[in-house]
């Protein structure tokens, strides 16, 4: 197989890789399945099935790889809805809405993220991700609204993450989406203070979602504390002391 750098790989050249890979998703098109075998695919790309395994490696490699041909169109579009937003976290928002929606519809792209633990690592799979968002969490850091505590690769892979488990879910609505990244999502890439003092040099918009964080912590555990204080058998181990 060959080597792999962190440039994405280029699925519109000429490569005996890049043949194959087109072969693979016409192959997957026309037999509507992802079950096809690499002799097949070697044969209508016009190589022998040795070349075909060392370039392709086995059927879940072939999977990832076609899944991320066809991911082009949703990458592209994503980076236009991310930088049509007016902050960083609405623009994260709405691209996980649009994934959530859109992604599943692909039988392709919907077995690639079946395979999250193998794609979420996937050179191609990272390269693609860091191109795209890389520059938004970067700026985001630099702002003081995203965590700098965390090295942006791993926050990519978060992200990556989350958006296979919003398009896995069986509610994939917009108002599902919006529910997990507000919940969920937004609160674990915000900058993580030890205290309400800490937060004191903030500029506005990190003050902002520190106390927004702050205000989300303190409702769960009012709503907590409620949920304890109802549980039946309470007040009776109270009366018997």
């Amino acid at each position: 197989m060959q080597p792999r750098t962190d440039e994405p790989f280029l699925f519109d050249g000429n490569s005996v890789q890049a043949r194959l890979v087109r072969a693979a998703d016409e192959e997957m098109r026309i037999r509507e399945t992802t079950a096809v075998s690499i002799a097949a695919v070697a044969e209508r790309a016009g190589v022998s099935r040795a070349t075909a395994f060392r370039q392709l490696g086995n059927a879940a490699r072939m999977i990832i790889q076609v899944g991320l041909y066809r991911a082009h169109r949703h990458i592209d579009r994503a980076g236009e809805i991310a930088t049509t937003q007016p902050d960083v976290f609405a623009g994260i928002e709405e691209v996980m809405v649009y994934n959530a929606r859109e992604l599943p519809k692909d039988p392709v792209i919907k077995a690639l993220m079946a395979q999250r633990s193998a794609s979420v690592q996937d050179p191609d799979i990272r390269a693609i991700t860091e191109k795209i968002s890389g520059p938004t969490l970067a700026a985001g850091q630099a702002a003081g609204i995203i965590r700098s505590d965390v090295p942006i690769r791993e926050l990519i892979d978060f992200l990556v993450e989350q958006t296979y488990l919003a398009a896995e879910y069986p509610d994939r609505s917009e108002h599902a989406a919006r529910h997990r990244f507000r919940a969920f999502v937004a609160p674990a890439l915000r900058p993580q203070f030890p205290s309400v003092s800490a937060a004191k040099d903030l500029p506005d918009a990190g003050l902002d979602s520190a106390l927004a964080a702050a205000a989300d912590a303190i409702a769960v555990a009012r709503s907590a504390a409620l949920r304890v204080r109802r549980q039946p058998g309470r007040d009776v181990g109270r009366s018997g002391q």
